[in-house]
């Protein structure tokens, strides 16, 4: 296996932190897009399982996120769409380096959400798609008051910091809440209301559209998760019209399901999923 850094100028001229991968003779690729606050550093016990299966994977620290930020890591953007963009162009990249050679997305929390609209609005060529406790859906009982402030914030202070995380949602090992308290690359700040926002408007697209979703997929959720509402999963999962499509939650499940108590099991389905489709 050899791993490549490297970086990539986007359309509006920001400069993102790439790496990947490579197992030796690669027979499939995959591109892989973090969650919201963290980076593309923190999934490498899935990636090693992926690259013996012979799945090369590429990946990025998204805009404001862990070496793609200017300094220390912000979590803001101007717009999703922005992030589709990026998304949309290492993709192809994924795909012109492994001509012929089926290709997968992987999306976690933000990231999920993120590949799902992407999948939606561009209609991409993909084997398949996997996508982790992703961002679907708002809290339940989020209020009209509280969106109308967000937008209002949106407008007046878009990087004002006003979403906190719950961070010891993301996992039921005590030792991955450390580790994730104590990584440099975390944004570990209230999340800017520009971000925020944003992802709201993503929610809200992805809902609206998910009858369209056609392509093969695996999503996985945990019923105990407080970061991302499992009710968005569960929604795609029953409008989405694709003829293969795997749908399993967690009992007791956290946020970051490859991180917490059942992580070996998880990645087990996300392999054996992997592998049948290649």
């Amino acid at each position: 296996m050899s791993h490549l850094e490297t970086s990539y100028t986007t359309h509006d001229g920001l400069k993102l932190y790439l790496q990947a991968w490579m197992p030796e003779n690669p027979i499939a690729g995959m591109l892989l897009v973090h969650g919201l606050g963290e980076h593309s550093g923190r999934y490498g016990h899935i990636v090693e399982k992926l690259n013996n299966l012979g799945v090369a994977v590429f990946t990025f620290d998204g805009r404001g996120h862990g070496k793609s930020a200017e300094g220390k890591p912000t979590a803001y953007f101007d717009s999703y769409e922005d992030y589709l963009k990026d998304i949309d162009a290492l993709f192809g990249k994924v795909k012109a380096y492994l001509p012929g050679k089926p290709s997968f997305l992987y999306g976690h929390s933000m990231g999920g959400g993120l590949v799902a609209a992407y999948v939606l609005k561009y209609k991409p060529h993909a084997t398949g798609v996997i996508m982790s406790s992703p961002a679907i859906k708002e809290a339940e009982g989020t209020s009209y008051l509280l969106i109308t402030l967000s937008g209002l914030m949106n407008k007046l202070m878009p990087r004002f910091k006003v979403l906190k995380l719950d961070v010891a949602g993301i996992s039921r090992i005590p030792g991955e809440v450390e580790k994730y308290k104590t990584d440099p690359l975390i944004y570990q700040e209230n999340i800017p209301a520009r971000t925020g926002y944003e992802l709201y408007q993503m929610m809200q697209y992805i809902q609206s559209q998910a009858a369209n979703f056609k392509l093969p997929f695996l999503l996985i959720h945990g019923d105990a998760d407080r970061l991302t509402n499992p009710k968005g999963s569960e929604l795609l999962a029953q409008k989405a019209k694709s003829a293969d499509k795997t749908y399993r939650i967690f009992p007791g499940g956290y946020h970051e399901l490859i991180n917490d108590s059942d992580r070996e099991e998880v990645m087990m389905e996300i392999i054996n999923w992997v592998e049948k489709r290649i």
